[in-house]
């Protein structure tokens, strides 16, 4: 395996809270973070007590693939890793390690979701070290797949912005922008800016669209149209729920599509239960989705999540003027309250009258 780096910025910004007090190695990995540095901070982390666990990324069984790696044991720290292969959200698993001393490697794309729990108390901040992964985009391996034909590849590497692919009796080379996720190309969080250790040099940063380009089509489309669109894409989802177990804000001890009494969502084949479920898990949703992708690339089946977490988005800031997990000050829309004389009276007689669920179109306060 070449040990050659993916060197995509030259100067270095300050954007961390606090850096880590060890010297830095050669050794670097490819995709800019350095791999000795994380490992010697992983291991000082736990020698010295500091945290319990660290959540990151360790290398798969398979050629180009990562998994989500708890480490407990100095000793292996070591196997920790961080590359276009490591696409999971980790902070998926903050709400399970709630009360506990943690650090966890994220993306920029992983704070946000980071920032979400911690305005839902699902975490605090005191209890997580946060080691700050710049990055450039993750590899998206359904379009992996697809590029080679559906073989999958006995070995790869990363050289420069090439992706070197062994095949069974041949040798296939691709650009890095081919088989990037989608989602990366739209994403202006590439460098954590609220990590305790930033490790690695940060990835330069351009202008990009806010969302996918498709949701400004679909806005486009005829009524008709954006039906038969939905429609086709719910009719794929087979209902494994792989979308909200990878999600790190659907953290619930028992989902809707889970309970029983009452039962919300049947689990047949008719694309009916298949529309229910994605339609309340978007209200959900609303005001909380940071567009991380996980949904997206955990799906099997190919739906086009994507489209609708990210018209749902944008639907947000218009009317809120707010991104999920872009300021941590910030206090999400849809658990402000509602304070309109009259209508108000009209809408809602609960007694607890300061403090309800806000409306669009209603002016909104926040409880002290």
């Amino acid at each position: 395996m070449s040990r050659r780096r993916w060197r995509l910025c030259r100067r270095r910004q300050r954007l961390v809270v606090r850096r880590a007090a060890v010297p830095p190695e050669a050794g670097r990995s490819r995709f800019g973070m350095e791999r000795t540095e994380l490992n010697k901070i992983a291991r000082h982390l736990l020698e010295t007590g500091r945290v319990e666990v660290v959540v990151g990324y360790r290398r798969g069984t398979e050629p180009l693939t990562a998994t989500p790696a708890f480490v407990r044991d100095p000793e292996q720290a070591a196997t920790l890793i961080f590359d276009a292969t490591c696409g999971t959200n980790l902070a998926t698993y903050l709400p399970r390690l709630k009360g506990r001393k943690v650090a966890v490697v994220v993306k920029g794309c992983d704070e946000r979701s980071v920032i979400g729990l911690l305005q839902e108390q699902q975490a605090q901040r005191e209890d997580l070290v946060l080691l700050g992964a710049p990055c450039p985009g993750v590899l998206d391996r359904k379009r992996l797949l697809q590029a080679t034909g559906g073989q999958s590849p006995v070995d790869g590497r990363i050289d420069a912005e090439e992706l070197v692919l062994r095949l069974p009796g041949a040798e296939l080379r691709l650009r890095l922008a081919e088989v990037m996720d989608v989602g990366c190309r739209v994403c202006a969080w590439r460098n954590p800016r609220l990590a305790d250790y930033l490790i690695g040099d940060p990835v330069p940063t351009e202008e990009r669209p806010d969302f996918d380009p498709e949701v400004a089509e679909l806005e486009q489309a005829t009524a008709e149209t954006r039906w038969e669109r939905f429609r086709q894409e719910m009719s794929k989802c087979i209902l494994c729920f792989a979308c909200r177990n990878l999600c790190p804000a659907c953290y619930c001890t028992e989902c809707f599509a889970d309970s029983s009494n009452p039962k919300w969502v049947g689990h047949t084949d008719d694309p009916a239960d298949a529309m229910l479920f994605h339609l309340i898990r978007w209200t959900h949703l609303a005001g909380r989705c940071t567009g991380c992708g996980a949904c997206v690339r955990g799906c099997p089946m190919g739906v086009n999540l994507r489209l609708y977490n990210d018209k749902l988005r944008k639907e947000v800031k218009t009317a809120f003027q707010f991104e999920a997990g872009v300021d941590p000050a910030a206090k999400p829309p849809l658990v402000a309250a509602l304070t309109d004389g009259e209508d108000f009276e009209l809408l809602f007689t609960v007694a607890a009258r300061d403090a309800v669920p806000l409306v669009d179109g209603w002016k909104k306060t926040f409880p002290e």
